[in-house]
C-alpha cells in the first residue's frame, strides 16, 4: 500500500510470506528490488539470499528490530527501514538501490554482507559509496578521515583519498572502538595508524603518513584512553 501510493515508479510484482516462496518468486519474477524482511518462517533474509549464486536484484531490508545484523548490513551500504516505515527514508532507500542497479554495485555489497555476517565478532570490510559507485575497503587499510560538510574523506595506507557521500557521524558511530577515535570535530584517526602524540593543551598527532592533526581539548581524554588500549 505505501509503495503504491508514494513510489509510482515501483511496481509490486509479487508477495510472499515465507523464505521458501520468497526464493521461488524471486526465481519466477527476477524482479529488480526486493524488499525483504530479516525475520521469517522458515528461515531469514541472510539464509535466503545465500540460496543465490549470483545477486543481481537490489535488496531493501525490513525488521521491526533494531537487529544484531543492523551493523553488518551498515558496513555493505546497504539500506534497511525500521517499522514502522518513514515515507522518507523509504523513498531515499528506493532511490539509493536504483543508483545501486544502474552502477551495477548490487551484488559485491550483498556479498559483502554475506561475509561480514560470517564473522561477526570482528567487521573486516567496509563499504563506501562514492558519486561513482561504491569501493571496498579493509578496516585496517583505513589511516583517518576527515569531515567535508554532507561528505566524508577517507585517506587510505594506498595513498587513495575516497570521498563518500555521507557525514562523518555516520562512521563515528559505524567504526570500531577503541581501535578508531573522534579525535576532532573534523576528523576519525586509526590509532594504530598513530606514528607519535606530541602533547600540549590538546596537543597533536602525527600519522604514519606524515599527516599532522591536531586534537581538541573536548576529545583529548578520550584519544589517550583508545591509545593505551591499543
Amino acid at each position: 500500500m505505501i509503495l503504491n501510493r508514494y513510489c509510482p515508479d515501483v511496481e509490486v510484482e509479487g508477495i510472499a510470506h515465507s523464505a521458501k516462496d520468497a526464493e521461488a518468486l524471486i526465481r519466477d519474477k527476477r524482479p529488480d528490488i526486493v524488499f525483504l524482511d530479516v525475520e521469517m518462517p522458515h528461515g531469514n533474509g541472510f539464509d535466503l539470499l545465500k540460496k543465490f549464486d549470483q545477486i543481481n536484484f537490489g535488496v531493501i531490508f525490513v525488521t521491526a528490530f533494531d537487529h544484531y545484523a543492523i551493523r553488518a548490513i551498515k558496513y555493505s551500504a546497504i539500506d534497511y527501514l525500521l517499522k514502522p516505515i518513514d515515507i522518507t527514508e523509504l523513498l531515499e532507500a528506493v532511490k539509493k538501490a536504483q543508483l545501486q542497479i544502474k552502477n551495477k554495485s548490487v551484488s559485491q555489497g550483498l556479498n559483502l554482507l554475506l561475509q561480514n555476517l560470517a564473522q561477526p565478532a570482528r567487521l573486516q570490510r567496509l563499504s563506501l559509496p562514492t558519486m561513482d559507485g561504491m569501493i571496498f575497503v579493509n578496516i585496517d587499510d583505513i589511516l583517518y578521515c576527515k569531515s567535508d560538510g554532507n561528505y566524508t574523506s577517507f585517506f587510505l595506507v594506498n595513498g587513495q583519498n575516497p570521498v563518500v557521500t555521507r557525514q562523518i557521524g555516520t562512521y563515528e558511530d559505524l567504526l570500531p572502538e577503541p581501535l578508531f577515535c573522534r579525535i576532532h570535530r573534523q576528523y576519525i584517526v586509526n590509532v594504530n595508524k598513530v606514528s607519535k602524540y606530541i602533547k600540549g593543551r590538546g596537543g597533536y598527532v602525527v600519522m604514519s603518513d606524515g599527516k599532522i592533526i591536531d586534537v581538541s581539548v573536548r576529545k583529548k581524554e578520550d584519544f589517550l584512553n583508545a591509545y593505551k588500549l591499543m
